[in-house]
C-alpha cells in the first residue's frame, strides 16, 4: 500500500511539473511613490498591491482614467442591444535615479449585453470597470516586476 501511494505521488508531481505548473510566489516586493490627482479609483486599487514595508524603488506618474462606453450592436427596433467598455490610464514609471523607464496609455476593454433593469445594467458597468481597472494593474504590476529584476 505505500509503495502504491508514494508511486501515485510521484507521477502526480511529475505530471504537474512537466505541464509547467507552479506554486504562485512574489518574485520581489514593490513599492513606489505615486503622483496623480486625489480622487483616482486606479491609484487607490494601485497602492493596495504595493508592499508598504519595502523601499520605494520606483515613482510612477498617473493620469486620470478615461472610460469610454461605445455601442456595439442593435436590435430590430433600433435600441441598443451590447456595448464595448474601454478603461485607459496614461501611466509613466520612473527608477529611482528619476529615469524614465515606461511612458504608455494602458487600456483594457470588455464587450456587454444591455440587461433589461437599468439598475442591474447600471451595477454591470460598475463592475465591468472593476474588473478592467484590475486588468490594467496586472499589466502594469508584471512590467513593474520585471523591471525591479534587472
Amino acid at each position: 500500500m505505500p509503495k502504491i501511494s508514494f508511486l501515485s505521488i510521484f507521477f502526480l508531481s511529475l505530471f504537474l511539473s512537466s505541464c509547467g505548473f507552479h506554486t504562485p510566489y512574489k518574485s520581489s516586493d514593490i513599492n513606489a511613490n505615486i503622483i496623480s490627482s486625489e480622487n483616482n479609483l486606479f491609484v487607490n486599487a494601485l497602492t493596495k498591491r504595493f508592499n508598504k514595508d519595502s523601499d520605494k524603488s520606483f515613482s510612477i506618474t498617473i493620469g486620470d482614467e478615461n472610460e469610454t462606453k461605445q455601442n456595439s450592436s442593435f436590435n430590430s427596433s433600433g435600441t441598443v442591444a451590447s456595448y464595448t467598455l474601454t478603461l485607459a490610464v496614461n501611466v509613466e514609471v520612473y527608477n529611482r535615479d528619476n529615469v524614465l523607464l515606461i511612458k504608455e496609455e494602458l487600456h483594457a476593454s470588455s464587450h456587454h449585453s444591455v440587461l433589461s433593469s437599468t439598475q442591474a445594467d447600471k451595477l454591470q458597468i460598475d463592475e465591468a470597470y472593476s474588473n478592467l481597472r484590475n486588468t490594467l494593474i496586472k499589466k502594469l504590476l508584471r512590467r513593474m516586476y520585471r523591471l525591479d529584476e534587472d
